[in-house]
């Protein structure tokens, strides 16, 4: 679904750069607010800075795209070529991702009770009902 999305996006930027100035797509995509200021924080990402991220994930140099969209063939050549490069690099993030979960050990936990019997931390004496509830205490305690 993203490589759909990322073909779409950098085919519609290639045509709008091919476009005559006067037209609005164009105007828009290379427009810059004459005033104001952003607010703090983090913002709202803009058109141009989801195109940067894509053209940077394809491999397309994003400062010097608008050339290579000029020449259509060449640009849909190298949005091909770009995104099928990117999704073999995501398939094998995906595939390494995957082994290293499969491979990790599997945890084992000490059950520990109390006098009355009921499940407890040793680092913290809270008391659980159910194993499952304890183990999933114990990783959280294990991940701060």
């Amino acid at each position: 679904m993203e490589a759909m999305l990322m073909k779409s996006q950098l085919r519609w930027c290639g045509h709008v750069r091919r476009m005559e100035d006067c037209r609005l797509p164009k105007a828009v995509l290379y427009s810059e607010l004459s005033r104001g200021k952003r607010n703090r924080g983090g913002q709202y990402l803009r058109y141009k800075d989801v195109l940067k991220r894509h053209l940077v994930a394809c491999g397309i140099s994003p400062d010097s795209w608008e050339e290579l969209a000029e020449m259509r063939p060449e640009w849909r050549n190298s949005v091909h070529k770009g995104l099928e490069n990117f999704e073999k690099s995501r398939l094998q993030a995906l595939d390494v991702k995957r082994h290293s979960r499969k491979t990790r050990p599997k945890p084992s936990y000490n059950y520990t009770y109390n006098r009355m019997g009921q499940l407890y931390c040793a680092q913290c004496d809270r008391v659980f009902k159910t194993k499952f509830g304890l183990a999933s205490h114990i990783r959280a305690h294990n991940r701060v």
